[in-house]
């Protein structure tokens, strides 16, 4: 069921439910009313009917007059009847009552009853020692016509108004969700090849704009993660085309003719290099993929970070062995104070990538790495004196491929700073870079210090 249909129904359900109570109360309410205003009179009545058969001795000829007066001004089909009660007789009556009435009114002082459209009260009176029953019976035509008048137009406004209240919910309810289908039509309508089209905002304000707005930022993020993916394979392909195209050119060439030991050792060289290079670029991209896609799966434990940077710089020397990368670690608590929490394997690909960094942009310069920390976090500085890079480079220098103008002519994947990136991000730690040209690069990682009671 559609959503307009459900409200439309919903809303009638409730609004004829209430209009429905509406009417039974307004009827019952009368109803009383009437029958209390109506019950007054009788007992008015019953009075009057007293002192003119009982007790008219007792009053003056002008009193008597003034109550036979209102005696005469009886009600529709009115009846009164007086008769005198002997202990242990059935009375016998002049009108004709339904037997369970005769019983009652016997035995009550008063009582109210009604039969039909007749209502009646009956009183016992206890005059010069002996008891009396009137009984006054009457139509109330007036009240009865007045009541079915107003049960017929509480049952024609319901006949007329319930119907009435569904088809107008119906046509209110489908105009409130017509902008809803609009812009459900509009979304099915944008495609991996439309993701730059978007929603339109009428009232920012009110919930369909806030819609509106949100999907929109959606399509900003899938945007952005489409091209972000297109560029990644576009760079990718390229990176990984290239060292392929170095191998297969150099190998063509090498079995071309005959040649010399020293030409096809030279032939290697330039194979293996460019192997390297691929398996580099085939590292990073899972290394990339492992730390985007399953973040969930990886191990973390305490590292002493003070050891394990030393660690990191012993592996770093046997794959660049003409490094000259100096360590100062400004330490005044001891070395447990450096707790992190982290994986060992991610880390250290992540800080090797920048040890490598800085060594490759200055041609293997001093490279000065300082570790030091506060209460909550530690700081990793890693400043080289290398070609630098430009503010306009800077701003997407971590964009996975991404290269600077100025480090074009060094061999280089562009995935290196992209990677330690997130690993340092997903270490709830960050990585800032300053730099300027031809002055170097300075690198500077964060990372959460944990308690040595942990």
């Amino acid at each position: 069921m559609k959503i307009s249909t459900r409200l439309s129904v919903t809303f009638s359900i409730i609004a004829s439910a209430i209009i429905l109570a509406f009417g039974i109360t307004v009827y019952a309410l009368f109803y009383k009313y009437r029958e209390h205003n109506f019950h007054e009179r009788l007992k008015e009545r019953i009075e009057i009917t007293e002192k003119i058969f009982l007790e008219k001795e007792t009053f003056s000829p002008d009193e008597f007059e003034k109550i036979t007066n209102q005696f005469l001004r009886a009600l529709p089909q009115e009846t009164e009847e007086v008769i005198e009660l002997k202990e242990g007789e059935m009375p016998v009556f002049k009108h004709r009552y339904p037997e369970d009435v005769r019983e009652k009114l016997v035995k009550n002082d008063l009582y109210v009853f009604n039969y039909d459209d007749v209502e009646g009260i009956s009183k016992v009176f206890h005059i010069k020692g002996k008891d009396y029953l009137v009984i006054v019976t009457a139509v109330d035509k007036t009240g009865l016509q007045f009541l079915d008048y107003l049960r017929n137009i509480i049952i024609l406004l319901i006949l007329i108004g319930i119907p009435q209240i569904f088809i107008g919910s119906f046509i209110i309810a489908k105009r409130a969700m017509l902008p809803i289908s609009k812009k459900i039509d509009k979304a099915n309508s944008i495609s991996a090849s439309s993701l730059h089209q978007r929603l339109n905002v009428y009232n920012p304000n009110d919930e369909l704009g806030k819609m509106a707005i949100a999907f929109n930022k959606l399509l900003d993020r899938l945007e952005a993660s489409f091209e972000a993916q297109k560029s990644f394979i576009r760079n990718a392909s390229h990176e990984i085309r290239n060292p392929l195209t170095a191998i297969m050119g150099e190998a063509e060439i090498a079995m071309s003719k005959s040649r010399t030991k020293e030409e096809y050792v030279e032939s290697l060289k330039t194979i293996l290099s460019g192997a390297e290079t691929l398996n580099a670029t085939v590292n990073n991209l899972l290394q990339l993929s492992k730390v985007t896609a399953n973040e969930e799966g990886i191990h973390y434990e305490i590292l002493h970070f003070d050891d394990f940077l030393m660690e990191i710089k012993e592996s770093f020397d046997f794959q660049n062995p003409d490094n000259k990368v100096r360590i100062t670690i400004e330490n005044t608590d001891g070395g447990s104070s450096f707790q992190v929490r982290g994986n060992r394997n991610l880390l250290k690909t992540a800080i090797i990538n920048i040890f490598d960094n800085a060594c490759k942009f200055s041609s293997n310069k001093d490279v000065e790495v300082v570790l030091k920390k506060d209460a909550q976090k530690l700081m990793l500085s890693v400043r080289d004196q290398g070609i630098g890079i430009s503010d306009k480079d800077i701003e997407q220098i971590k964009t996975p491929f991404y290269r600077g103008q100025n480090a074009m002519r060094i061999k280089g994947s562009g995935i290196g700073l992209s990677l330690s990136s997130k690993i340092i991000t997903l270490h709830h730690g960050s990585l800032e870079i300053h730099s300027q040209i031809d002055k170097g690069t300075e690198v500077i990682i964060t990372l959460p210090l944990i308690s040595t009671t942990e």
